[in-house]
């Protein structure tokens, strides 16, 4: 197996036909062709089921495409890796952060990075399940930092706690109701709900029902972040967010916190790395410099190791 054969792969898959692959690549497309039907012969299963409309992944495609893209967004990390190390120039960290990571830490530490590594590239994306799981799957990813994944990972990734982080409840600087003090008298605000930044639908009605108190009638869900926050400062909606949501600099004079009497559930914020994935050393001196920071921040250390996706 050639890794001209792997990367021609990944690209018909991406691309959804042979004709275009060809073209993203710069081959022709006899070319392409013969590409994937050695790795098809090599591997002794059907990857592709050709069709008028293009070419579609057999089950046995599906499965063997996590492998390959996880193969060259390892050997690309190998050759970063190498470079930086021979000449003590260039690297790459990819990386995804949530928005309490995003709106606390994440600038100082990309100054304190940037120090050490002016010519870097780095690469951040949303700690969203749906967005970072496959991009972890894949080898796309170094690490991610951001909530605790509702659901198990399994034995390939390790899920270490970072810090326990306070929610609170948002809204706009001159709400009429930001002088409240229980969470019965803010039952018939426009509620707004994201799984994106804040807390999720089933936890949100949770939090009311464990209070003795029916859930909100008039709730809006939303799960772009910055639909998030331009609702909430230009609104009158109320929302369960982190509490760098007000703290942030970028926050201040727009958004306020209900300090409400009842106590809001935490949530940990924890590392994700698959296991087995040695960090480059610019991910290395990246995730160490940003536990550093999360440390300062929280006022507290982060508990090492604490298993996969419990």
């Amino acid at each position: 197996m050639k890794l001209h054969n792997l990367r021609d792969f990944v690209a018909v898959a991406q691309t959804g036909s042979l004709r275009a692959a060809a073209r993203k690549l710069e081959l022709a497309q006899p070319s392409l062709s013969k590409s994937i039907q050695q790795l098809e012969t090599e591997l002794g299963a059907t990857l592709f089921e050709r069709n008028a409309r293009g070419a579609t992944l057999t089950p046995a495609g599906k499965a063997f495409l996590h492998r390959a893209q996880a193969a060259l967004n390892e050997l690309k990390r190998g050759q970063g890796e190498v470079r930086q190390i021979s000449s003590g120039t260039g690297g790459s960290v990819s990386m995804a952060v949530s928005a309490a990571v995003a709106l606390s830490v994440l600038p100082d530490t990309i100054k304190a990075f940037s120090a050490k590594f002016p010519d870097a590239a780095i690469r951040i994306i949303p700690a969203q399940p749906g967005t970072m799981l496959p991009e972890l799957r894949a080898g796309a990813l170094d690490f991610a930092v951001g909530p605790r994944p509702s659901v198990p990972l399994g034995d390939d990734y390790s899920v270490e706690l970072l810090m326990h982080n306070r929610r609170t409840i948002v809204c706009r600087k001159d709400h009429p109701l930001r002088k409240a003090r229980r969470l019965r008298d803010l039952i018939g605000a426009q509620w707004l709900v994201s799984s994106a930044t804040g807390m999720m639908a089933t936890d949100h009605d949770q939090f009311f029902q464990s209070h003795g108190l029916d859930v909100p009638p008039r709730i809006v869900q939303c799960d772009y972040g910055t639909a998030t926050w331009s609702l909430l400062a230009s609104t009158d909606m109320l929302a369960v967010q982190p509490r760098q949501w007000v703290e942030a600099a970028l926050m201040k004079g727009v958004l306020t916190e209900i300090p409400i009497d009842e106590k809001l559930p935490s949530v940990d914020i924890v590392l994700v790395r698959r296991r087995g994935l040695p960090p480059t050393p610019a991910a290395e001196t990246m995730l160490s410099l940003l536990q550093r920071h999360i440390v300062y921040y929280a006022g507290e250390p982060g508990n090492k190791d604490v298993g996969a996706g419990r």
